[in-house]
C-alpha cells in the first residue's frame, strides 16, 4: 500500500515539474517552444550559433507583438492602395491633399462637362531608415546550464529577449516622444566642457528622454558638425534639467542632444532616424517630399492647437475630435495619450460621460489591447495610454492614415561582415560571439488632415520630473 502512494506521488510531482517547464518555455516562446526545447545533445562550439540563431529567430518574431505604438500601425505595403517599392531604400505612395473639385452639377449635353482628373493626390515618398543592435552572446548561459541543451536556451532566450526589447523601446522614443530626427533634448545653456541644461522652452521636454549611463552626441539642431560625441551621461536632475557628462567636447546652447551615433555630422543627412509623431501630425513640416509652406501643397498639414497650459477637460477632448473629423473628412478612431494626461483624466470622470477603463486581459478584441496597451474610452473612441508620448500632449486621428513600413523587420543579418563572427574559444566551446541585428524601417503617412495635434496642456507636477522609463 506504501509503495502504491509513493509511486502516485513520484508520477504527481513528476507531472508537476514537467508542467513547470512547459510553463517556463511557453512563457518565453509561446507555442513554438518545442522545436527549440527539443535540441538534442549538450552545446558546444558546433551547434551554439545554430541554436542561437533559432533563439533569435523566435525573438524577433515576437517585436510585432510588445506595447509599442508602430505595432498599432498597418503594415504600408499592403495597404490596398497604390504603392511603389524603391529596392530596399522605400515606398512611393499616393497622399491625399486636396478633394476633387473638378465636379459638380453643368447642363446637360456633351459641353461643359471640363476635365477629368484633379482627384488632389501627390506622390510621397517614405524613405525607409537603418536601425541596428549588435549583440554579443557570451559563454555565460552555456557555463551555468552546463551544457544543457533545453537549460541553454531557456537562458539564452532571456539574454536575446533584452537584445530585442531595448531596440524596440528606444524606437518607441523616437516615435512617440523625439524631435524629428531622434532629437531627445536641446541645450538651453552650458558652462562649459561635461555640462549642459535641457531646455523645456517652447514645448521642449527637458531632459525626460535623457537616461544616466546614455552615450549622447550633440550638434546643430537638423544636422551638422558635432560639438559633442561618445559622451556618457552620469548624472541627471531631472528638475532643473542639468545633465553632467563625461567626455570630450562642449555644447553650444540650442545644440539637439542625440543617443550617440544618432546625430548627423552634415545637413544633408539629417535625419538618420524614422520619423514621428512630432514631423508626421503637424502643420508647417515638410514629409515624403511634400510641403505645406508651398503652393498647391498647402492642404498637406494637420491640425494642430496650442491650448495655451490648461488642464485637460471633457470640452477639449471632443473639440479635438470634431475639429479632426470636420477639417480632414475621415472619422478618427483613436487618441494617442500620454501617462500624464490619463493621469488628469482620472481627475475630470463625471457621470454625464460615462468612464471605461479596459484592461490588456478583458476580450475585446481591439488591437491595442491584444498589444498590451492600457485604453480608455473617451465617449466611445479609445484612448491608448503610452508611456514615452510627450507629457503635455495629445494625438487623434484616423488609424488606418498612419502606416509602418518595413522591407526588412527586425531579424539576425547575415550578410557578408554582419554575421555571426566568433570572438574567443577555449577547449571548444565559444566563449563569446558576436553578430548584428538589423531593421530597415520607416513611418508615413496617407493624409495628414486625417489627424490632429493639441499641445500644452498642464502636466501634474509628479510628470514633470519622473522620466518615464529608468
Amino acid at each position: 500500500m506504501k509503495t502504491l502512494v509513493f509511486r502516485k506521488l513520484g508520477r504527481c510531482v513528476l507531472k508537476a515539474l514537467t508542467l513547470s517547464l512547459y510553463a517556463v518555455l511557453e512563457a518565453a516562446f509561446g507555442r513554438s517552444w518545442l522545436s527549440i526545447a527539443m535540441c538534442p545533445g549538450d552545446i558546444t562550439s558546433t551547434t551554439y550559433l545554430p541554436d542561437a540563431k533559432i533563439v533569435y529567430g523566435m525573438l524577433y518574431n515576437q517585436v510585432s507583438t510588445m506595447a509599442a505604438l508602430m505595432n498599432l500601425l498597418k503594415d504600408g505595403s499592403k495597404m490596398g492602395k497604390p504603392v511603389s517599392q524603391i529596392g530596399i531604400r522605400g515606398y512611393v505612395i499616393l497622399c491625399r491633399m486636396t478633394p476633387n473639385w473638378n465636379m459638380g452639377f453643368r447642363p446637360e449635353g456633351t459641353n461643359g462637362v471640363g476635365n477629368a482628373g484633379a482627384q488632389g493626390l501627390a506622390n510621397g515618398t517614405v524613405g525607409l531608415k537603418y536601425a541596428y543592435v549588435p549583440i554579443l552572446i557570451t559563454g555565460q548561459a552555456e557555463t551555468l546550464t552546463k551544457g544543457d541543451a533545453r537549460a541553454f536556451m531557456q537562458a539564452r532566450a532571456l539574454e536575446a529577449k533584452f537584445d530585442a526589447e531595448d531596440i524596440t523601446s528606444h524606437l518607441n522614443v523616437i516615435f512617440a516622444g523625439a524631435q524629428r530626427g531622434g532629437q531627445l533634448a536641446q541645450v538651453s545653456a552650458t558652462t562649459g566642457p561635461g555640462n549642459l541644461t535641457a531646455s523645456t522652452a517652447g514645448l521642449l521636454p527637458g531632459a525626460i528622454y535623457l537616461r544616466v549611463g546614455m552615450p549622447i552626441d550633440a550638434g546643430p539642431v537638423g544636422g551638422g558638425a558635432l560639438t559633442v560625441q561618445g559622451g556618457v551621461i552620469t548624472a541627471i536632475n531631472y528638475a532643473t534639467g542639468v545633465v553632467t557628462f563625461s567626455g570630450p567636447g562642449a555644447p553650444n546652447v540650442g545644440d539637439a542632444v542625440y543617443l550617440s551615433g544618432e546625430a548627423p555630422p552634415t545637413v544633408g543627412a539629417f535625419p538618420y532616424t524614422m520619423e514621428c509623431l512630432q514631423s508626421l501630425v503637424d502643420d508647417t513640416v515638410a514629409i515624403q517630399g511634400l510641403d505645406p509652406t508651398v503652393a498647391g501643397q498647402t492642404s498637406w498639414q494637420s491640425f494642430t492647437r496650442n491650448v495655451g497650459a490648461v488642464p485637460i477637460s471633457a470640452q477639449l477632448l471632443q473639440e479635438q475630435r470634431q475639429f479632426t473629423f470636420n477639417r480632414g473628412g475621415k472619422q478618427p478612431n483613436m487618441y494617442l495619450v500620454p501617462s500624464a494626461q490619463i493621469n488628469s483624466y482620472v481627475g475630470i470622470a463625471t457621470t454625464t460621460l460615462r468612464f471605461d477603463v479596459t484592461w490588456p486581459q478583458s476580450s475585446v478584441g481591439k488591437k491595442a489591447i491584444d498589444l498590451g496597451f492600457m485604453t480608455y474610452n473617451f465617449g466611445g473612441l479609445p484612448m491608448i495610454e503610452d508611456k514615452d508620448l510627450r507629457t503635455d500632449r495629445i494625438f487623434c486621428g484616423d488609424g488606418d492614415a498612419l502606416r509602418k513600413f518595413e522591407a526588412v523587420p527586425l531579424s539576425m543579418a547575415e550578410d557578408g561582415a554582419s554575421e555571426w563572427t566568433r570572438v574567443s574559444g577555449a577547449n571548444g566551446i565559444a566563449d563569446a560571439v558576436q553578430g548584428l541585428m538589423r531593421w530597415y524601417i520607416q513611418v508615413g503617412i496617407m493624409q495628414r488632415s486625417a489627424w490632429s495635434k493639441y499641445t500644452n496642456f498642464t502636466v501634474p507636477g509628479a510628470f514633470q520630473t519622473n522620466p518615464p522609463t529608468l
